[in-house]
């Protein structure tokens, strides 16, 4: 939450299909019992906290936008495992509302992957965009999950839910990892401060 663009208070893949995201159904998979499906999308655990992460994203997603770099910033990141070629047609919320869906993430996990995101930009001179925003989304949620949670499922489950190859899963879940040199502790100062932001968005 510094003033680095990508912050939260500021405001490739190149082989990827990037229509595969998210096209897929539920499997059966090992690990924690599955979920079940909710009709209504504002009945879900989180609902709040999943629209103000996604607006908080949007946000400076549309701020990256109108930079006057904002193509040389697009072909940079380009290169990187996380961008797709073309924008994914889902939005973040319906992206956030599908893995809370299907993964039963806690309150926690969804705010620590914040903090992911925040620390790959600044750690990793990563620039969000609508290209890559998605991958490093669902990666940073992954990762706090394993983090975060006592009990998870395996990358099997959430390959289908991403909608990408396990052998891509483990690809972006590893870049991440490397790219912030495996450091994710998370003080809780830190986690307070983040809290008390996407609460503040809530309202």
């Amino acid at each position: 939450m510094s003033n680095n663009d990508n912050s939260f208070e500021s405001e490739g893949c190149s082989n990827c299909d990037e229509d595969e995201i998210v096209t897929k159904d539920k499997t059966t998979s090992k690990g924690k019992e599955e979920p079940e499906e909710v009709d209504d999308p504002t009945k879900l655990p989180n609902y709040k906290l999943i629209k103000a992460i996604s607006q908080t994203l949007v946000s400076i997603l549309e701020n990256n936008k109108k930079k006057s770099n904002y193509k040389e910033m697009v072909k940079k990141q380009s290169k990187m495992v996380f961008s797709a070629n073309l924008i994914p047609n889902i939005s973040i919320e319906d992206y956030l509302l599908r893995i809370q869906t299907y993964a039963n993430i806690e309150k926690s996990t969804l705010i620590i992957s914040l903090i992911f995101i925040d620390k790959l930009c600044h750690t990793a001179d990563v620039t969000l965009t609508h290209y890559n925003i998605h991958r490093i989304l669902f990666t940073a949620v992954l990762i706090s999950i394993k983090y975060n949670e006592d009990s998870f499922f395996d990358n099997q489950y959430y390959s289908e839910i991403a909608g990408v190859k396990i052998k891509e899963l483990k690809l972006l879940e590893y870049t991440f990892i490397s790219m912030v040199d495996f450091k994710f502790y998370v003080s809780n100062e830190i986690y307070k401060k983040y809290l008390e932001y996407l609460d503040e968005f809530e309202q």
